[in-house]
C-alpha cells in the first residue's frame, strides 16, 4: 500500500499514562516503520505541565478554551478552528480517532469527513453499557458519530455494545473487531538468568507471584483481591508464606484495598506499589507466575497483552474482553464471579505445572493473534476499504465487499 498521511485523534495521549495513551503510541510507531506518515492529535494537558515530546512520529496540541481537568479532556472553538487549517495544510489520506466517548476524537471526525471530506475510522476502547442518563446521553452520542464511516472495536463483546449503543443509526456502517497490538520482541519472556535476577530484586526464591496491574477503580475490582486470596489460600492448603502479591496503581478505591489487605491479613504478604512507567514494568512480568485481572468490564486491556507476551497465564472474569484475549484451560483461566476467580487462584497456587504450560500457549498466542504485524495487517485493510468507500458513489456494493475481505 502506497504511504498514507493519517491523523490519529484522541483527548487521551501522553504524558497522561493509560491503555489508550500506549496503544496510540504504539500504533504510531508501527505506522512510521511502515512507511506512513502518522499524526497525533491531542490537547495540550496543561495541567500536567512540563513534559517533551520526543517521539519518533508528529505529535501536534490543541489547547482549547474549556479544559476538564477530571476528564483530561478539552473542547473549544478557536481549537477546531485551527484543527481544521491544519488539516487543510497536510492533506490527509485517512483519520483514525480513538475513543467514540473522547469529545476531540468526535469533534475531528466532523471536520475530517464532514468538512474536510477525508475517511474517517474510529476505534472503540471501552464499554458503553447503561448509565443512569442514558435517556439523555445515548441520542446526544448517536447524534455526534454520524461523520464517522468505519466503526472498529477492540474485541467481540465491545463491538456488540457498540452496535447496541448505535441501533439502526449505524445505517448499515460496519462495525469491525481489531485486537490492540503488543510488540512481542519487547514483551517477551525472560532467559532463566533474568528471571532469577527480576525475583531477587523483588525478594522471592520459590514463591508464587501474583501480579496486579492498573487503576484502582470500582470497575476495576483491585480492592476485592485481597478476599480472593483469602479464599483461594484457604481452599488450596498453600501456606501463606509460599505465595507473594505484588500490586501496582492508584486510583480512588486504593484506601479501601489498604483497608482490605488489612483486614484479611494478605497484606502480609503484598508488596504494593503506586503507578510505574511502563518502561519499568518488564522486571515484575519476569518475576510473575500469573497475571491476576479481576475487572468486570475489561475492554481488551493492554495489561492482559503483556502478561501473555511475556509468558504468563491471565486469571480474570469471562464477561468481558478477555473472553478474546484468553483461551480458558489454555492460557488462563476465566470465571463469571468473584468466587469462581478465588476457585481458579486456588487451582494454580496447587498446579504449578499447570501455570508454565498455559504461560508457553499463552505468548504462542500472543505471537500468532497479537503480534504488532498481524494486527497491522487487518488494520491497513480497514483504511484501504473505508477510502474506496469513500471514493465511489456506490457504497453498498463497497460494503458488502469490505466485509467479504474482513471476514
Amino acid at each position: 500500500m502506497e504511504s498514507l498521511k493519517i491523523a490519529i485523534a484522541s483527548d487521551w495521549f501522553y504524558p497522561k499514562i493509560g491503555g489508550i495513551e500506549s496503544h496510540i503510541d504504539e500504533l504510531a510507531r508501527n505506522l512510521v516503520l511502515m512507511g506512513h506518515e502518522p499524526y497525533v492529535l491531542t490537547h495540550d494537558y496543561r495541567y500536567m505541565k512540563p513534559y517533551v515530546d520526543s517521539f519518533p512520529y508528529h505529535v501536534v496540541r490543541f489547547p482549547a478554551t474549556l479544559y476538564f481537568k477530571k476528564y483530561h479532556s478539552s473542547v473549544g472553538f478557536s481549537q477546531f478552528w485551527k484543527i481544521n487549517e491544519f488539516y487543510k495544510e497536510i492533506g490527509f489520506d485517512i483519520t483514525h480517532v480513538h475513543s467514540i466517548y473522547s469529545p476531540l476524537a468526535v469533534a475531528v471526525s466532523k471536520i475530517s469527513r464532514g468538512i474536510r471530506n477525508v475517511p474517517v475510522v474510529a476505534t472503540n476502547h471501552s464499554f458503553y453499557g447503561r448509565p443512569s442518563l442514558d435517556f439523555l446521553i445515548g441520542p446526544f452520542i448517536r447524534h455526534h458519530l454520524k461523520r464517522i464511516d468505519t466503526f472498529v472495536a477492540v474485541s467481540t463483546p465491545v463491538a456488540e455494545d457498540t452496535r447496541n449503543l448505535l441501533g439502526n443509526k449505524l445505517n448499515g456502517r460496519p462495525v469491525l473487531v481489531v485486537p490492540n497490538g503488543i510488540d512481542v520482541k519487547k514483551w517477551r519472556p525472560p532467559e532463566p538468568e533474568e528471571r532469577e535476577k527480576a525475583r531477587r530484586d523483588l525478594g522471592v526464591r520459590d514463591e508464587i507471584v501474583v501480579l496486579y496491574l492498573g487503576r484502582m477503580t470500582e470497575r476495576k475490582q483491585a480492592h476485592r483481591i485481597p478476599m480472593m486470596m483469602r479464599e483461594a489460600l484457604k481452599w488450596s492448603g498453600v501456606p501463606k508464606n509460599k505465595v507473594r502479591l505484588v500490586m501496582i496503581g492508584n486510583g480512588p478505591m486504593r484506601p479501601v484495598l489498604e483497608r482490605n489487605l488489612r483486614e484479611t491479613g494478605i497484606g502480609e504478604i503484598t508488596e504494593l506499589y503506586d503507578f510505574m512507567e511502563r518502561g519499568r514494568l518488564l522486571p515484575l512480568y519476569w518475576a510473575a507466575d500469573l497475571v491476576l485481572m479481576p475487572g468486570i468490564l475489561e475492554a481488551f486491556p493492554v495489561v492482559g497483552l503483556e502478561a501473555m507476551a511475556t509468558g504468563n497465564p491471565v486469571i480474570g472474569r469471562n464477561e468481558s474482553g478477555l473472553s478474546d484475549m484468553v483461551l480458558n484451560g489454555i492460557t488462563g483461566l476465566l470465571a463469571v464471579s468473584e468466587e469462581g476467580m478465588a476457585k481458579n487462584l486456588a487451582e494454580a497456587f496447587q498446579n504449578r505445572e499447570k501455570l508454565i504450560a498455559m504461560g508457553v500457549e499463552a505468548r504462542r498466542r500472543a505471537e500468532k493473534e497479537f503480534s504488532w504485524d498481524v494486527v497491522l495487517r487487518r488494520l491497513m485493510r480497514v483504511y484501504r476499504c473505508t477510502m474506496e468507500m469513500g471514493e465511489s458513489v456506490d457504497r453498498l456494493y463497497l460494503l458488502y465487499k469490505a466485509m467479504r475481505r474482513l471476514g
